[in-house]
């Protein structure tokens, strides 16, 4: 989930994680958490390039995980 929102770089994570076997990757999150909900642009377009050349599915987030996702709990 949400691959660009952990200390690693989404460019460690899924190549690392497609070579143990998964199918996709959620590439359409709020990162910063907007109103209205939308993508984040950087983030997102990182995210396709990596699944991509990795040949995974593109998936988005539809689930919440409060008022702010702003914060490390």
């Amino acid at each position: 989930a949400h691959p660009a929102r952990y200390r690693k770089s989404a460019d460690e994570l899924i190549p690392a994680i497609a070579n143990l076997g998964i199918d996709g990757v959620e590439t359409y999150y709020a990162y910063t958490n907007p109103e209205p909900w939308q993508p984040s642009p950087k983030q997102t377009k990182l995210v396709l390039q990596l699944s991509a050349t990795y040949n995974l599915f593109n998936t988005c987030g539809t689930d919440t995980h409060g008022l702010s996702l702003l914060k490390r709990i």
